[in-house]
């Protein structure tokens, strides 16, 4: 939990790929008409060929404006277009209000119909500042870090044959993974790619990250919980030309044969702006339909009505 301050700038990201963005921009711009002369809104369309509205109350503007600028940035898509939002920050900390236009949303999780009442609720103060771990790699022998909120994969970027990783944990030896690739997860990412190769679900606040390998050869090595201040060494063998890191789902290039690189944790975190009502088991449950049965429930219930 962090320190809230006043709010002045709204910015708002649109994934241009949602058919049903208009629609929801049309009904965000009247409401914001009763903010008009305390909040200034600052609109990025991504050229969406969706979007064939003048508004009222939306200035038109670049992302990376919004991002150096805001004090709140709306995104609207799903948890893609947060990943890849939260990706483009620099030097500033805005709140991110991630609203779901698509799919799962575990991280963007207010829905379309909620965020005007949503947004009255962050202008009253009527919310909390969920603060998230952030990810950092860098090669060796570079100066450039690419960060990371979900998630870095080492990935053998479609070859056939495995790749051999070897993994430290601060200097000492965890393991030589022969397998597909490798995720390492941020407990927010948890319940990304991490969860779908067999990772564990891992609260958010959790000071951990874990080490995923991906289709292992050996059926003994299963994903490692370790202490988020550590520094993991990584260094990756392959008989191909290549392979890929994978920084959120994003592809950020190949890399030869006996790359080293260190993974870290960011100096820097992210916020994501909360309703009072909203909390991560209750988002778990409802987003993996846990306590209901999709079975014959009247045969299978040992509950009495």
């Amino acid at each position: 939990m962090t320190e809230k301050s006043k709010i002045n700038k709204i910015g708002i990201v649109v994934n241009p790929r949602k058919d049903n963005v208009n629609s929801v921009l049309i009904r965000f711009d009247d409401w914001a008409s009763k903010f008009k002369d305390r909040i200034s809104f600052f609109l990025c369309t991504n050229s969406s060929p969706y979007i064939d509205q003048k508004f009222k109350n939306f200035h038109f503007s670049s992302e990376n404006e919004i991002l150096k600028e805001t004090d709140i940035i709306v995104t609207l898509g799903g948890d893609g277009t947060l990943l890849r939002t939260v990706a483009k920050i620099q030097d500033t900390s805005p709140s991110f209000l991630g609203v779901n236009l698509g799919g799962l949303g575990f991280l963007a999780n207010t829905p379309s119909g909620k965020l005007t009442e949503h947004l009255e609720n962050v202008i009253k103060g009527h919310y909390t500042l969920d603060e998230r771990t952030l990810l950092t790699i860098r090669q060796n022998g570079s100066k450039q870090d690419l960060v990371a909120l979900n998630d870095f994969v080492i990935d053998k970027a479609g070859f056939s044959r495995v790749i051999q990783i070897d993994v430290k944990i601060d200097g000492k030896t965890l393991n030589t993974y022969i397998a597909d690739g490798l995720i390492v997860s941020t407990p927010t990412g948890s319940t990304g790619y991490s969860l779908s190769a067999g990772g564990p679900i891992v609260a958010p606040q959790s000071n951990v990250f874990v080490l995923n390998p991906i289709c292992p050869h050996s059926l003994s090595n299963r994903p490692v919980v370790i202490p988020d201040d550590g520094e993991i060494t990584i260094q990756v063998w392959t008989e191909h030309d290549s392979f890929n890191i994978i920084r959120d789902g994003e592809n950020q290039g190949g890399y030869p044969s006996g790359s080293r690189f260190i993974i870290k944790k960011s100096e820097k975190k992210v916020n994501f702006i909360k309703m009072k009502s909203q909390n991560f088991f209750k988002t778990l449950s409802k987003k993996l339909s846990w306590g209901e049965d999709f079975r014959n429930k009247k045969r299978w219930t040992y509950q009495k009505e």
